[in-house]
């Protein structure tokens, strides 16, 4: 009795320090009843402190195995030990105050929390600015980056910077929503910049807000450390130029990855303006061939005349007008590297039998010539034609479409991938702004309304043209609803079409449970475990499945 009146007595003088520190504290008497439960273990074990006090330590769940310790002599033990979800670190302890008699004590730190390890990598970025800010819009932190943008040497000189900068953002409405907002694009400075607001939110009021600032120079720049990754290749784009979250286009991109490490033929398939030529670059970028030549070639823009010298060279004297020392072909150009065949399926069957004989024999011979030259080509055709209904109809030669056919990638349309209309927007605006010289940086809430719900069938290159031509038109920093052509407004108040149902049941179901779990954590502000309560899954399925769908935080 008089032990355990000690112990207590030591912990009232010591709960000040234990329950304002950031580990989880439980101290426990001589007969392992729990005596302290802090704030932090609270938040840990998702229990109140009242349900433990007084109760055997063990009877927690995860179970700390205090008794087991005590029976077999273990003075401390270090673990790592998975808590609601979370990997926790827990260091855990006896303490004799008399012979065999042992009150115990465990640390517990959730030191591997997403949440924290988010913070901690966004706090640390050296490529973004990133100020906190309390509920009254008081700076507490900028990062260095911060103060090395605005060049500013102290706190004062830096809140002047950033306040002018408030009212041309959307901080006032993420705080009053207390939901994330990313998106805006403002001046500074000269320089485009992208902001993402995060709020601070504690018992369901709103104290501070994270704003975090991505300079569009300091991105590109990023772009060029991945340049170097793959050693500069020769083509223009890269895998990271094709923005958006939709599942098939992940999938899409994931297999491309893998394509881009062999030599296979590739097909890209699609509607018209869905970015298949980009997909050719990235897959040319990203394999061995990156330093040889990338060469392309439309076969629906080359008149049919023109097409088999296009592609294969001609000899000297071949046709009246020709050069006198011949030419060499898109082939021959391509050799060591990658040739890129557009539109292939609106070649014609003769031109369609020759291109089968230099795949099948990797030689080209020039038109006019009786020499054959040995070429090393690696082939990526596109078509936004059905080849099989084509071979079908004798529009298309079957042996050249198995030739075709070894890896397929199927790009989903735009009207399919609605979610990702402001990513694209957004990416799609920091270039057009860059290549007219213009700084209109935001699109309002209507136009991004009136895109979700249009049917978009010339899809991302139609979308580019609808924004280059609200930028000739905007006379301000933001594209509004009278920017845009009349026939996309008439769309706002019709409901969103339904997307067609591509791919197998699986593919569909998964696409279905990505959009249920990105709704739900945007109902609920991100709060993972609000979520996963009101979805009755267990928190670390959540995380498994965010990682799995690569979903964003919110």
């Amino acid at each position: 009795m008089s032990l355990n009146l000690e112990l207590h007595s030591k912990k009232l003088l010591l709960y000040p320090i234990l329950q304002n520190i950031d580990e989880g504290i439980l101290i426990t008497d001589t007969s392992l009843n729990v005596i302290f439960f802090n704030e932090q273990a609270e938040k840990i074990y998702h229990t109140d402190a009242e349900t433990i006090m007084g109760k055997h330590a063990d009877t927690l769940n995860p179970s700390l195995d205090l008794e087991a310790m005590i029976r077999e002599q273990q003075r401390l033990i270090r673990a790592k030990a998975i808590i609601n979800g979370d990997e926790v670190m827990v260091v855990k302890g006896l303490l004799e105050l008399a012979p065999d008699k042992f009150a115990a004590y465990a640390i517990l730190h959730n030191a591997f929390s997403k949440e924290e390890i988010q913070l901690q990598s966004l706090l640390q970025s050296p490529y973004e600015g990133i100020a906190v800010f309390d509920e009254n819009l008081r700076l507490l932190y900028a990062n260095e980056t911060c103060f090395r943008f605005f060049k500013c040497n102290n706190k004062n000189e830096l809140y002047h910077e950033l306040s002018s900068l408030i009212p041309l953002t959307n901080l006032n409405n993420s705080m009053l929503k207390a939901q994330p907002t990313a998106g805006d694009l403002v001046t500074v400075r000269g320089k485009l910049v992208e902001l993402m607001f995060l709020p601070i939110v504690r018992s369901n009021r709103t104290i501070g807000i994270i704003v975090k600032g991505i300079p569009i120079y300091r991105q590109e720049r990023t772009w060029g450390q991945m340049l170097e990754q793959y050693n500069q290749g020769t083509a223009q784009y890269y895998l990271e130029s094709i923005v958006g979250d939709n599942q098939a286009l992940v999938k899409q991109k994931e297999l491309a990855a893998k394509a881009a490490r062999t030599i296979s033929t590739v097909l890209i398939t699609g509607e018209s303006g869905t970015g298949k030529e980009i997909f050719a670059h990235a897959i040319h970028n990203m394999s061995p061939r990156r330093k040889g030549p990338f060469i392309k070639v439309n076969c629906a823009a080359v008149p049919e005349t023109l097409l088999e010298s296009e592609l294969f060279g001609y000899a000297e004297g071949a046709f009246t007008g020709a050069r006198k020392e011949g030419k060499p072909g898109k082939f021959e150009l391509a050799n060591q590297g990658t040739i890129f065949l557009d539109e292939i399926g609106d070649m014609s069957l003769s031109m369609q039998a020759k291109l089968l004989r230099v795949l099948q024999e990797k030689e080209v011979e020039r038109v006019g010539s009786i020499h054959t030259t040995k070429i090393n080509v690696r082939v990526i055709a596109a078509t936004n034609q059905d080849l099989p209904q084509l071979v079908a109809t004798n529009k298309f030669r079957e042996d050249l479409f198995y030739r075709l056919n070894v890896i397929i990638l199927h790009l989903p349309p735009l009207r399919a991938r609605t979610d990702d209309i402001i990513l694209i927007s957004t990416a799609l605006l920091q270039r057009l702004n860059r290549e007219l010289g213009t700084r209109v940086n935001k699109i309002s809430r209507d136009v991004i309304e009136c895109f979700r719900r249009y049917d978009w069938p010339g899809n991302i290159r139609e979308l580019e043209n609808i924004l280059e031509r609200a930028i000739n038109f905007c006379e301000g920093s933001s594209i509004n609803s009278e920017h845009i052509p009349q026939h996309i407004k008439a769309c706002k108040n019709q409901e969103p079409s339904p997307a067609k149902a591509e791919g197998s049941l699986e593919t569909l179901l998964e696409e279905h449970e990505r959009q249920v779990i990105v709704n739900t954590l945007k109902n609920f502000g991100g709060n993972k475990t609000k979520t996963a309560r009101a979805l009755n899954i267990h928190r670390s399925v959540l995380y498994r499945k965010i990682n799995k769908y690569q979903i964003r935080s919110f």
